[in-house]
């Protein structure tokens, strides 16, 4: 029964320990050092992380470690030795330093401080734009959704310089789902955490853009003696109308910003006053409100 609750007594200062950490990573080495940071990479080989207050990046060997233990609460495994492993107390600045710090062993048992996957490290900072759906009348347009994403992707990465965040190039984005064996089928029942994971990025903004386009409607001919007359519409005579969705998710799938912004206009397309990236207007308003939404 002692056992039991001395077990129980070092897994609850364990956490504790680690909840103290607040908003940093906690790198649990196999010799039993303990590292509080930021963890910036991690590779096969090696992981790159800063100390608290310090923007130097410093790295350790992959193989040096235990386990790491994201601020999120995520641990990702490195493999550790069979039997508990040895973690030296900090000794305080008042202590004797003569005295041997004391130890305590980390149960064989992992400590559940919230959800786990392993499949990817989540970058805090980054920002990936996924591949939209750009609808001319209602046909999907393959070479105007990919405009449409490079365009969000490359004006974001432009206007948000005053912003911490880093926003994933469009090539990378499209590499990572080819590599997590998501493509664009898969790419509306994919959850966006599993996104997240794949793409190594905290926020994620998925916009949805339809275009419509019909001839304008002709007056009906007046039919009372107060009716005011109208200027009959020409043949020529187009409307043109844009409809955006535009959804931002951040950590854990959040959601933190949502918009549906609508935008029409009328030309006449005889004299060629219609653009084929008149959709750009539109889409720079509705990016502008994520960077002014304060949800980044």
């Amino acid at each position: 029964m002692k056992k039991v609750m001395l077990l129980l007594l070092m897994s609850l200062s364990l956490v504790a320990f680690a909840q103290k950490g607040g908003t940093n990573d906690i790198l649990f080495t196999k010799s039993g050092e303990i590292i509080q940071g930021k963890v910036m990479k991690v590779t096969s080989s090696t992981i790159s992380f800063s100390y608290p207050g310090e923007t130097l990046v410093n790295e350790i060997a992959a193989s040096n470690l235990q386990k790491i233990v994201f601020s999120s609460g995520r641990t990702q495994n490195f493999g550790g030795a069979s039997s508990g492993t040895a973690v030296k107390t900090p000794v305080s600045p008042g202590a004797q330093t003569a005295q041997e710090p004391l130890t305590t062993t980390i149960p064989k048992e992992e400590i559940y401080l919230g959800p786990e996957d392993d499949t990817a490290v989540v970058n805090n900072n980054r920002l990936a734009v996924t591949p939209m759906t750009f609808k001319i009348n209602g046909q999907y347009s393959k070479e105007i959704s990919g405009q449409a994403t490079k365009f969000a992707t490359d004006y974001l990465s432009r206007k948000n310089q005053s912003l911490p965040i880093e926003v994933q190039e469009m090539g990378i984005t499209i590499r990572k789902l080819v590599d997590g064996g998501i493509g664009f089928q898969q790419l509306s029942q994919t959850t966006v955490q599993k996104l997240q994971n794949v793409l190594g990025s905290e926020y994620l903004v998925m916009i949805e853009i339809t275009e419509t386009n019909q001839k304008a409607e002709t007056p009906k001919a007046d039919t009372g003696f107060f009716d005011v007359q109208k200027e009959k519409a020409s043949s020529s005579d187009s409307n043109q109308r844009y409809d955006i969705e535009v959804i931002l998710y951040g950590n854990g799938g959040a959601e933190k910003y949502s918009a549906k912004f609508s935008n029409e206009r009328s030309f006449n397309s005889s004299n060629g006053s219609s653009s084929k990236s008149d959709w750009k207007m539109a889409m720079q308003y509705v990016l502008d409100q994520i960077l002014t939404s304060g949800s980044l």
